[in-house]
């Protein structure tokens, strides 16, 4: 079954924005969406409309809720600049496989208005009643803010495609602590999926110090990547096949092991499992102290047992037959075997686990 992988656009863009990853992705078998958020498919040459300057970060999320549960389960969400941001607000609803944020705005509680943002944004904010209008930057802003390591021509074509964002939604990132609905408000701690940050050495709208204090607050989830020389338009500058390689090899990883994770609930034995009570000694990721376990059957494939310590699904682990063996395959007492952990279960009323895992040479 094919991965899903939604890709959400930041302030000014559509969904062209995701060219590049829609190729790349794609060439990996990925089933790739790219919406565009409301009001952004407008003309760049045309005015825009009023209402549009009034527009929520909860309204660009309640919309792409509603486009999330009409897939057959949560996606892998990529989130670039404000799409970021939308990113985390979504996966705190529940509503990601797993998130990865390029550049991405940051939440409340972050002071974000370092000076190259303030002058990423001065034509906007020196505007009375910014908060409420549809916005846009200058050219110089865009190219100083965004576009810098492109070609020169590149910028062009980029910032002719630009149309204007939402004020409200400006002022939600940048003044949250002036905004009575806390829009930009997301609690970590009800994300539960695996998050990628990637932040560029360059950047003057999500800055770099200020992408470190993100993934500072979600440090118990995700996984930090900064790179030199790049900026803010990470997905189209010179190089950005290097971070869509490293973005993939990621999200590769943690999806072998959600498979591991849920492989116990799907898969069908192909060798009969037989009853062994015996002693087992297991040695235990990043522990150099083995652990006693009592093997309660086993089958050519691998072993179940009981042991007072809880390991992980998809962790690997040794086991070694102590004083007998069952002939799994051949193996002798005092030998090692290694083994994926495939699932973990809590006895009812006692301190202890069933774990099932498979010897290692048979995946």
């Amino acid at each position: 079954m094919k991965e899903t992988i939604l890709m959400i656009h930041g302030m000014w863009c559509g969904s062209w924005v995701w060219d590049n990853y829609k190729v790349f992705f794609g060439d990996r078998d990925y089933t790739c969406i790219t919406p565009t958020l409301r009001y952004h498919d407008m003309d760049p040459n045309d005015q825009p409309d009023p209402a549009q300057g009034r527009v929520s970060l909860l309204d660009y999320a309640e919309d792409l809720e509603t486009l999330i549960r009409k897939l057959d389960g949560p996606p892998i969400i990529i989130g670039h600049s404000m799409g970021g941001l939308l990113t985390q607000i979504l996966a705190r609803r529940g509503l990601a496989e797993t998130a990865i944020l390029l550049t991405p705005a940051s939440p409340s509680g972050i002071i974000a208005l370092t000076p190259s943002v303030l002058k990423s944004f001065r034509s906007i904010l020196t505007r009375w009643g910014f908060w409420r209008k549809p916005m846009r930057q200058t050219f110089e802003e865009a190219d100083y803010a965004m576009l810098g390591l492109l070609p020169p021509q590149k910028k062009k074509e980029i910032y002719d495609r630009l149309v204007y964002e939402s004020g409200r939604a400006g002022f939600e990132i940048g003044f949250w602590y002036l905004d009575s609905r806390k829009a930009a408000r997301v609690d970590e701690s009800k994300i539960n999926c695996p998050m990628m940050i990637i932040s560029g050495t360059d950047d003057k709208i999500t800055p770099a110090s200020v992408i470190r204090k993100i993934g500072k607050k979600y440090r118990d989830i995700a996984t930090y990547k900064e790179y030199p020389d790049h900026a803010h338009w990470i997905m189209d500058e010179p190089g950005w096949e290097e971070i869509a390689e490293d973005t993939s090899a990621w999200i590769d990883k943690i999806m072998s092991v959600k498979r591991l994770e849920i492989q116990p609930y799907v898969e069908k034995r192909s060798y009969k499992r037989l009853g062994y009570d015996a002693p087992i000694l297991l040695n235990l990721p990043d522990s150099n102290t083995p652990s006693e376990g009592r093997m309660d059957n086993y089958s050519i494939e691998g072993v179940q047992f009981t042991s007072d310590v809880s390991l992980k699904p998809g962790a690997t682990i040794n086991v070694k037959f102590i004083d007998s063996a069952p002939g799994v395959r051949g193996p002798k007492p005092d030998d090692d075997y290694k083994a994926v952990v495939m699932w973990n279960k809590e006895k009812d009323g006692e301190p202890l686990y069933d774990i099932g895992a498979r010897f290692a040479e048979i995946q």
